[in-house]
């Protein structure tokens, strides 16, 4: 699965805070600050700064199409790796193992203003391990390591739960932007921030679970 390099992050599905000017220096992609220097003084900024940011981070820096394209060749890497030392460890076991990746947020939503919403607002991108899961790419590996068949493809069920859910978040965090830009409370749109990456990974859970579950609806059928 590839993903595509994305040309801006101001496309449709960027919710942030209005962004200060390019830090001056040390960001080798030039990204502009989500929290403006001055939000960090006084007790906005203490209050951040209790949330474990600070105004040079990762996390006040907003994604541009350069860092974008970086997370997701890193990713891609890192991935490579986990799937080789997967399929190592699986073949230890079953000679002939094959596994594949399977994407859990699918991929026409990755490769689509979602996409772009998760990764530019929620700092999620698709090949992290919270969207991974390892399947069985044939039905031996299947049945002799008792691993879900990959589907070889997408879930078109999948598919649809997530648009729904994610036009959902996507107004969550609109509201969110819009509430941080009249009141400042910055701390509350972190909040929100936050409890949105959570449920957007439960959202990927339940779909490895359904497919788990799918699986083992399959060995019962084949026993009876």
């Amino acid at each position: 699965m590839s993903f595509g390099k994305r040309r801006s992050s101001a496309a449709s599905g960027a919710t942030a805070p209005p962004s200060a000017p390019p830090p001056s220096g040390g960001d080798p992609f030039n990204r502009r600050k989500v929290f403006p220097d001055e939000v960090w003084e006084g007790e906005t900024g203490a209050l951040l700064r209790e949330l474990g940011m600070s105004p040079d981070d990762e996390s006040n820096l907003a994604p541009n199409a350069a860092s974008i394209n970086a997370r997701i060749e890193a990713g891609k890497r890192r991935l490579h790796e986990r799937t080789e030392k997967a399929q190592a460890n699986a073949q230890s076991l079953l000679p002939s193992a094959q596994l594949r990746p399977f994407f859990l947020i699918p991929d026409p939503c990755w490769n689509s203003d979602i996409g772009t919403f998760l990764m530019t607002s929620l700092d999620l991108y698709p090949y992290d391990d919270w969207n991974v899961v390892f399947l069985a790419a044939d039905q031996r590996t299947a049945m002799v390591m008792d691993i879900a068949l990959h589907p070889n493809g997408n879930v078109p069920a999948f598919v649809t739960a997530a648009e729904k859910f994610m036009a959902d978040a996507r107004a969550q965090m609109k509201r969110a932007t819009e509430e941080a830009e009249l009141t400042r409370d910055y701390a509350a749109f972190n909040d929100t921030r936050g409890d949105v990456q959570i449920r957007v990974k439960g959202l990927a859970m339940s779909f490895a679970r359904a497919l788990i579950d799918a699986w083992e609806n399959t060995k019962t059928t084949g026993a009876s």
